[in-house]
């Protein structure tokens, strides 16, 4: 469960600060959720306060449970180490056997020897695969996703999304996506930001009507920042 007790914050967004939250209190126990407003571009600081990544600047944030990072999220694997030295890393603030923890992401993703080399020459689908597929590990007792749960026809996606069932079993998820397939396969309830504030609201279609999805900003300059990575990744290494 996350419990937000009368929190207030206001991040710098696209160069100035912002109102984003004040005295908001709120509930949300074991369940999936889909987060959804009017302004998408907002709910990437949102996720930040619920997943514990930074305080607010009043009130209080309480996780019962293990939260996981924001899975999807474009920039989290980037870096001269390689993959291999970074599933240790998260490891070891997990309490994970990182013997066990690297061999299961190598089965997992589509390409493992790309684990040996440094994660800034990895293509974009390695770092996404990696993330999704590291994030299986950890006990994680809620789930937060950024942007999209795998969809590609792949083998990548299959495995993911059948393992993903199994550990959701009695787990929250919250997910903020432009994809409202993905929303009305996944979720359950609607956990609606407006007004500086969130609510739980137990009609999800009605939300899904309410707040149509789009991609945020925020979420298009990282796709083009990831398209110009990617078209660079491999000028001098050799896989």
């Amino acid at each position: 469960m996350i419990h937000l007790n009368r929190v207030s914050d206001a991040p710098r967004l696209f160069g100035s600060q912002s109102p984003l939250l004040s005295q908001a209190s709120v509930d949300i126990p074991r369940g999936r959720y889909a987060l959804l407003s009017h302004t998408p571009e907002r709910h990437r600081p949102l996720i930040d306060i619920l997943a514990g990544l930074r305080p607010p600047r009043e009130g209080v944030v309480e996780h019962r449970g293990r939260v996981s990072w924001p899975l999807g999220r474009q920039g989290f694997i980037r870096g001269k180490a390689s993959g291999i030295r970074m599933i240790e890393f998260v490891c070891a603030l997990h309490g994970i056997e990182p013997a066990a923890c690297i061999d299961f992401v190598a089965d997992m993703i589509t390409r493992p020897e790309h684990l040996h080399v440094p994660m800034e020459h990895w293509p974009l689908y390695t770092r996404q695969e990696v993330s999704f597929a590291l994030a299986l590990a950890p006990d994680f007792d809620v789930y937060v996703i950024e942007g999209a749960i795998p969809f590609e026809p792949c083998r990548f996606t299959r495995l993911w999304l059948a393992l993903f069932e199994e550990r959701l079993v009695g787990r929250t998820l919250i997910l903020s996506t432009y994809r409202q397939q993905q929303m009305a396969d996944y979720c359950i309830k609607g956990l609606v930001y407006e007004r500086s504030t969130l609510r739980i609201d137990d009609d999800l279609d009605a939300c899904i009507r309410r707040f149509p999805s789009r991609q945020s900003r925020i979420e298009s300059v990282d796709a083009a920042d990831d398209a110009s990575s990617d078209n660079n990744a491999y000028g001098s290494a050799d896989f």
